[in-house]
């Protein structure tokens, strides 16, 4: 069964009420680092990634669509920006457990030396009323997986570098 969560504007980053906000350099030009995130290969570096079925044909950008099945929870995504090595930015629209009303992910890349990335990973959102009887401990769980998620991209993306 499928929750819709509220709709959002890349401005929701601006005044959302909870946000991970997650940052580190990673040892790749940003459009490897993008490439990695465009592809098919989240299950080497996400954790608790199941698979991902894109809904949009082909080219991707603004405005594509995917679903993404995670081991606890699928999720249906809607691409906000797509700038290629630059910015990778989706709202999340649909859920299948009511964890949030408003969910939006924002990835950032900026060279910072020639062949390394300042990547920045913020992921905003508004939790449900369910989600706030448990939201110390969820906050806790969700942040580590996105922390641990994000070293395992520098390490996946730095392995071939």
């Amino acid at each position: 069964m499928w929750f819709k969560l509220e709709n959002q504007k890349l401005e929701y980053t601006k005044n959302a009420p909870f946000s991970f906000k997650n940052e580190i350099i990673i040892n790749a030009t940003p459009n490897k680092v993008f490439d990695v995130l465009a592809g098919d290969t989240w299950k080497y570096w996400f954790k608790d990634f199941v698979g991902v079925k894109w809904t949009s044909q082909e080219p991707y950008g603004i405005g594509s669509t995917r679903i993404v099945d995670l081991k606890p929870i699928s999720v249906k995504e809607k691409f906000l920006a797509w700038e290629y090595g630059k910015r990778y930015s989706f709202l999340i629209y649909e859920i299948t457990i009511p964890l949030v009303k408003s969910m939006l992910e924002d990835m950032q890349l900026e060279e910072i030396d020639e062949g390394k990335t300042l990547f920045r990973w913020n992921v905003y959102y508004t939790p449900s009323l369910i989600m706030l009887i448990i939201h110390p401990i969820a906050r806790s769980i969700f942040g580590g997986m996105f922390r641990e998620s994000l070293n395992n991209l520098a390490n996946y993306v730095q392995k071939d570098t």
